[in-house]
């Protein structure tokens, strides 16, 4: 489904970059480990881009909110940047989640030895925010796009460069690594 988007002015722009820039800040910095500056030159760009297609009138039927719009922007730069400075991470294939128990089971003791003033759900959501932050990508992506960030399936394909199948596909199999992993935390607690 097609939305008609209004026209935007420079200052509606202007107001919306005001109100974003702490988000696509925080995004950058967790998503990509970018510093302040690599995160002020995406904004700055992506921003220049989203003036452009405003003025030539591509927002009109947009199928996102400007805000994911945006995002998607920001991303795409900071990957791009993240090519141009061939700072990608490579993850040993080898990786397991046994390999890091001792972190893991630090930051257990860390999450029940909490002020006895947070409730067991705030608990319960900063083990689970953990979890989905240590999935691999595009695990973590999924996730958080999709239930922190309500985006559509739609939404996360076009970001990922992907078809919708594949991001359907994917999330559930990510749900269940999720599912796993916080079903044997649970477990180790008990």
């Amino acid at each position: 489904m097609t939305i008609q988007m209004p026209t935007y002015s420079e200052k509606v722009l202007n107001q919306f970059a005001q109100k974003e820039w702490g988000k696509v800040q925080t995004f950058l910095k967790k998503q990509y480990t970018l510093p302040d500056d690599d995160c002020n030159d995406i904004f700055q760009e992506s921003f220049i881009i989203l003036m452009k297609n405003a003025k030539e009138g591509k927002l009109k039927d947009m199928t996102s909110s400007l805000s994911t719009y945006f995002l998607g922007i920001c991303r795409n730069k900071a990957r791009e940047l993240l090519r141009s400075k061939k700072h990608g991470v490579n993850i040993d294939d080898d990786y397991t989640f046994d390999a890091m128990s001792d972190v893991k089971d630090e930051k257990i003791n860390n999450l029940l030895t909490l002020d006895s003033a947070k409730s067991l759900i705030e608990q319960k959501e900063a083990l689970a925010r953990q979890i989905v932050h240590d999935l691999p990508k595009p695990c973590n992506e999924l996730l958080w796009g999709f239930f922190r960030d309500n985006y559509s399936l739609q939404t996360l394909a076009n970001m990922l460069s992907k078809t919708v199948g594949y991001v359907k596909v994917t999330k559930h199999r990510c749900q269940e690594k999720f599912r796993k992993r916080y079903g044997d935390l649970v477990k180790a607690l008990l």
